[in-house]
């Protein structure tokens, strides 16, 4: 990381400041110190010597970096690129000050999760009035919305004893990157029959066809009752008829910075999480559910159950453009109430028929606690669990067993996981399921009064 950019992480667009480099902080004591021995031994070469230093170290103390005025245009060859292609981008910069910036450096500033893989965002130079330098390098694309609005620039007077750093506002640049989710739905197969759309359901009241006789209880509509049993052998029953419902289903993504981990690719798990309820959106759309979409962030985002394709399409841009996905953790800024990762508000929001899809490194305890409250609730959950362990290194290989620890209390407490592998291609997990999940016998989310049927 070079001093452009090192300086320039801790402004925010259009602040700047002066600062003293302190490199000259001992010439003035010896500047004066020689002058006054050369006063003492009467030696004129001696005490114009000393002056001169003393001179020096008086205009190291006074003199100001120069505040430049720059031009800056800046060319993205692609703002719609898919995942993986290659953007090239060219930056330049032209002196608008009138006067000579004798030390000029800057840096532009890359948005988060993008990764320069040719030519470099940073240049050095010494720029004459009128006068252009230029750079241009490429980045991979990545799932996201990037903004590129800002300059870091760091300007140094003749000797270098003070600077001035500020990252400049610059007209905005937009990168859409948006994988295309639908791919990845067919490994959902084992996952979407565990959550299907409308099924049909035994219920008393109005229905499409008949299902079966149980007793009469109190507040049974009077319709249901089978008056003509009642006639025969005087037992009150109630009819049960086959009624449709939609299953609704809330995707819950783990977006907490505990959730920025990183495995070896330096891709955070949040981007793994982000393309596992994508891959889902797809899949459980299929199968005629309402899909909702939260976030387990402070920064909020939440899209109620709903279906169609223009609901869906808002759900894929969620997972592509919303900040609460994207490659920055959150801080405590974020934080709006005292609600820390907004699970308390989310609970006010999810219907209580809704089934939940909890997607989580489980990188911690947290997501557990998460389940179990969900859990308590009525609400049946299911754990999509992309991997991003690693086993290059004692510490990530214990990350893994706990990992795996918190899986099982999940699993013992009669919750359904699904743990997902990255397939290969960056930002494309694949599920990983037992044979149990494969052949049918694996346990069902959600059941209507222990018979076996979905909810």
């Amino acid at each position: 990381m070079t001093e452009a950019t090192t300086v320039g992480a801790s402004l925010s667009r259009g602040e700047g400041r002066l600062e003293r480099t302190g490199r000259w902080g001992g010439i003035h004591g010896l500047a004066l110190a020689a002058t006054a021995v050369a006063i003492l031994v009467g030696k004129p070469v001696a005490i114009l010597t000393g002056l001169a230093g003393v001179g020096f170290a008086a205009y190291s103390r006074i003199a100001e970096a120069p505040e430049p005025e720059l031009a800056v245009e800046r060319h993205v060859s692609d703002t719609d690129p898919e995942p993986g292609e290659t953007v090239r981008v060219t930056l330049t910069v032209e002196n608008e000050s009138g006067t000579t910036l004798p030390d000029l450096r800057f840096a532009d500033d890359v948005p988060a999760g993008l990764e320069v893989v040719d030519g470099t965002a940073r240049h050095t130079t010494a720029l004459r009035p009128g006068k252009r330098a230029s750079i241009a390098y490429e980045f991979e694309a990545v799932r996201g919305r990037h903004e590129f609005d800002s300059l870091t620039v760091v300007t140094r007077d003749i000797s270098g004893a003070s600077r001035r750093v500020a990252r400049r506002a610059t007209d905005r640049s937009t990168v859409v990157c948006r994988p295309t989710f639908e791919g990845r739905t067919v490994p959902l197969g084992e996952l979407a029959t565990q959550l299907p759309g409308s099924q049909p359901v035994s219920a008393t009241g109005e229905g499409q066809a008949f299902h079966s006789l149980r007793e009469y209880r109190t507040g049974d509509p009077l319709g249901s009752v089978d008056w003509n049993r009642f006639a025969k052998d005087g037992e009150l029953a109630t009819r049960r008829f086959e009624q449709p419902r939609t299953v609704k289903v809330v995707l819950l993504v783990d977006a907490r910075a505990a959730a920025y981990v990183t495995a070896g690719d330096g891709r955070p798990a949040v981007d793994a999480c982000a393309h596992v309820a994508g891959a889902l959106v797809g899949g459980l759309a299929e199968a005629d559910c309402h899909v909702g979409l939260a976030a387990l962030s402070p920064r909020e985002c939440w899209l109620p159950p709903a279906s169609g394709r223009s609901h869906r399409e808002r759900l894929l841009d969620a997972l592509t453009t919303h900040d609460a996905f994207g490659w920055r953790p959150p801080t405590e800024g974020d934080e709006a109430t005292g609600d820390g990762d907004g699970f308390d508000r989310l609970l006010t929001r999810i219907p209580g028929d809704a089934q939940v899809v909890l997607c989580s490194p489980f990188v911690d305890d947290r997501p557990v606690e998460v389940a179990r409250a969900l859990d308590a609730r009525g609400h049946d959950v299911t754990v999509a669990s992309p991997d991003v362990t690693a086993d290059d290194s004692a510490y990530r290989r214990l990350a893994a067993t706990e990992r795996r620890v918190r899986l099982d209390q999940c699993r013992r407490a009669g919750t359904a996981v699904v743990e997902w592998t990255d397939g290969g291609d960056r930002g494309s997990p694949r599920p990983r399921t037992g044979t149990a999940a494969v052949d049918g016998s694996g346990p069902r989310v959600a059941t209507d009064g222990g018979e076996g049927r979905w909810r």
